[in-house]
């Protein structure tokens, strides 16, 4: 590490906060995509359910009734939610995707000359 100039260890520190931000953005990805395959499974067992049916539904750690309407109602928010959530993840991990890209090709273009 000695032999590296400090502005390539600067990149390279730069490199790895990306990378560390990178794994957090899949990570948060990953949870909403769950949340909303189970919000849409939901949803379509939900619909599946003649009106007149009585629901419950989890509200931290009690469990209350609702109506079939309203639960339509919270779980297509829910839904419409998590899918704009999770395409402003998708467009995150793509920046820093591209920015790790970029910041790699700059490192080695910088450590070509002195390897030589």
């Amino acid at each position: 590490m000695q032999n590296i100039p400090p502005q390539v260890q600067a990149m390279l520190g730069q490199l790895e906060s990306y990378q560390q931000q990178l794994q957090l953005v899949i990570q948060q990805k990953q949870k909403v995509q769950l949340e909303l395959t189970e919000a849409k499974k939901a949803l379509e067992e939900i619909e599946k359910v003649e009106d007149g049916t009585i629901i419950y539904k989890t509200v931290g750690t009690l469990i209350v009734k609702t109506e079939k309407a309203k639960a339509l109602e919270e779980l297509k928010e829910k839904v419409e939610t998590l899918e704009v959530r999770l395409s402003a993840l998708e467009r995150q991990e793509k920046k820093l995707n591209e920015k790790l890209k970029e910041l790699t090709a700059k490192i080695q273009s910088s450590l070509r000359p002195t390897a030589g």
